[in-house]
């Protein structure tokens, strides 16, 4: 008998598992598998954008530079692991409406482990799955260089003005100081 530590990691590297190598064809049929499982083939908000990964969309992707070049041999490409996470990572964070080239930010430079442990906190096995996943859209406005107010679209204001002003002036205090001056006021 294993205990629920041990199956929650077991669970968790069968959820990212990929055949050592794999054909474009075989890339996408897996993944979409996976999409599926994890219940986000359809999931997409801007219905341009194709939910689950065809051999046009692996290729776009892999020119853009948000997947790894394929192994090629002869004039077969075949794709291992990676590509397969970073293909996982890139539809996962499509379902969430972020924009491709603030997917690739996110992405760019991740290793392996690191993109196993982000589709961890997006995705959820379809069977495990308690609510139904709720899709946040946010404005954001920049104030000047390093500065930006970010709001939930359909905010609208509760507080009233003074009470407001005074919370987004106390914000900008805080923002001012060094880590050293709040530790300086926390401690004796």
């Amino acid at each position: 008998m294993i205990d629920s530590f041990t199956a929650i990691c077991y669970n968790t590297v069968m959820m990212f598992s990929f055949p050592d190598l794999m054909s474009l064809e075989t890339l996408s049929e897996r993944v979409t598998h996976r999409l599926q499982e994890f219940g986000l083939v359809g999931a997409q908000t801007d219905h341009r954008v194709s939910s689950a990964p065809d051999a046009r969309t692996i290729r776009y992707y892999t020119t853009l530079g948000l997947l790894d070049r394929p192994l090629i041999q002869g004039r077969q490409a075949h794709y291992g692991k990676r590509p397969a996470l970073q293909l996982l990572a890139i539809k996962a964070l499509q379902a969430r409406a972020l924009p491709l080239a603030q997917i690739q930010e996110r992405l760019y430079g991740r290793s392996d482990a690191e993109l196993e442990s982000l589709l961890t906190s997006l995705v959820v096995p379809q069977g495990e799955r308690s609510e139904p996943v709720r899709i946040m859209d946010w404005r954001e406005i920049a104030i000047e260089p390093g500065l930006k107010l970010v709001a939930e679209a359909g905010w609208s204001q509760g507080l009233p003005e003074p009470v407001l002003e005074k919370r987004i002036r106390a914000a900008l205090a805080a923002l001012q100081k060094t880590p050293l001056e709040g530790k300086e006021r926390i401690l004796p």
